[in-house]
């Protein structure tokens, strides 16, 4: 039985987890979105659309890293894992925009916001984890 542990199955759960979880943060942020644009007074419409078109950048950087990270992960191959790795820069800083430098926060937006940035941190620990796995030169068999 081995003693160390997979990482590739640990990285997999972890983009498996964050894939149903992300769905609901984009409509959850969508939702609360609209319902700060409706109901509480707004510095002007450019800084709505302007956190409207980064939600949207958001969800095609994150699609777009969860899709790269479980291709690579699956083929095991490095360099979709490692885009993956870059891709997870914006998608932090986007949703660190969404937790500390919007207008107005909600108390569920910092909960949301925060769980998903432990996802990306432990997703980022568990992909270098992986690429080392990958990269790493295999015993000869004696």
């Amino acid at each position: 039985m081995p003693t160390v542990a997979n990482s590739s199955l640990t990285y997999e759960i972890l983009m498996y987890l964050n894939s149903f979880y992300f769905g609901m943060f984009a409509v959850c942020e969508l939702c609360m979105g609209m319902f700060k644009a409706i109901n509480l007074p707004s510095p002007g419409g450019g800084k709505t659309l302007l956190e409207f078109a980064l939600l949207l950048f958001l969800i095609l950087t994150e699609s777009g890293r969860i899709y790269l990270g479980r291709k690579g992960n699956l083929t095991e191959r490095g360099l979709p894992i490692l885009i993956g790795i870059i891709l997870t820069i914006p998608s932090a800083l986007a949703t660190l925009y969404f937790l500390r430098f919007q207008y107005y926060v909600l108390r569920l937006e910092v909960i949301l916001c925060s769980i998903q940035l432990v996802l990306l941190a432990s997703e980022i620990f568990t992909a270098i984890m992986c690429l080392i796995a990958i990269y790493r030169p295999s015993n000869p068999v004696k």
